[in-house]
């Protein structure tokens, strides 16, 4: 299931051994390319049987992507079976994303696996809750800023039925440099502190259709990213291509539902608010079986 590849230090693998020399003038080169991992979000369109087998895939762009993840993502989706939400007859179409990532195994070569994968259509739907006002932007904390660290927040939030937010949690904190243990945590907390005290501040509209609309609340993920641009224009990523990828613990709270508990945070395409896909649940591994 899972591919190993020799590479030569490619263009992400230096930009990491540089970021790290910055935030940690104690690692060596060897010593980052012992753990450095690459990430590349992969999206495509997955259909599902009645009974929950795989009926087709088809991969977005697959001419952008390198041969071993094509090999491996193909590997991966067609071991898997669902469970369905409710008994159906025709086949479920949804869409799909897969965090893909290459681990190191020594001697220039890394291990190719899928580690996350999230369903279903983002951005604003009406049986989902959507933004009312999200002008309250996070700011960048300045410790963060001062060590040039990036890096993107998922923050789970509950939302009432009069569209105020409950709760808020930041369930993941990935970070693009790395550094001393001790010095990602801080990061990881400041950025997280920043993203939750932004959204406690925001406003959504709550679904006018669908299963859910009479629910006593709805959470949906969404992601915060922190990072340096010119005139506040995120960096473009290149679909296909390698970046560094340095994930944080996960922290799940009991009110997360069943729909985005069985989702990974960071593969979530996007910067929209995404709910999940309840109609389908992954029973095998991510990985494969």
């Amino acid at each position: 299931m899972n591919r190993v590849f020799a590479v030569w230090i490619s263009g992400w693998l230096l930009a990491c051994v540089a970021n790290v020399a910055a935030a940690d003038g104690a690692a060596t080169a060897t010593d980052v390319r012992n753990t450095v991992e690459g990430s590349m979000l992969v999206t495509g369109t997955i259909e599902v049987n009645p009974d929950g087998s795989l009926h087709d895939y088809t991969l977005d762009r697959p001419e952008k992507l390198p041969p071993v993840v094509v090999d491996v993502v193909s590997k991966t989706v067609s071991s898997w079976t669902f469970k369905l939400s409710e008994p159906i007859n025709e086949v479920v179409k949804t869409e799909v994303s897969l965090r893909v990532v290459a681990k190191p195994v020594g001697d220039g070569k890394f291990r190719v696996v899928a580690e996350g994968a999230s369903f279903g259509k983002p951005g604003n739907r009406n049986d989902q809750p959507s933004y009312k006002d999200r002008s309250f932007i996070p700011r960048f904390p300045r410790v963060v800023l001062n060590a040039r660290v990036t890096g993107t927040v998922y923050v789970l939030t509950r939302i009432g039925r009069d569209g105020t937010v409950q709760e808020a949690i930041a369930e993941q904190v990935n970070l693009d440099q790395f550094g001393r243990e001790a010095d990602m945590n801080r990061y990881r907390k400041q950025l997280a502190d920043s993203s939750i005290f932004a959204a406690r501040h925001w406003t959504f509209n709550p679904p006018t259709k669908g299963a859910d609309v009479d629910n006593p609340y709805w959470v949906v993920r969404i992601p915060v990213s922190f990072y340096y641009a010119e005139q506040g224009v995120p960096p473009a990523k290149q679909y296909g291509q390698w970046e560094a990828y340095i994930p944080g613990p996960r922290q799940t709270p009991s009110w997360i539902g069943k729909a985005l508990a069985n989702e990974a945070p960071d593969a979530m395409p996007g910067d929209g608010l995404r709910s999940g896909d309840p109609r389908l649940q992954l029973v095998t591994p991510v990985g494969g079986a």
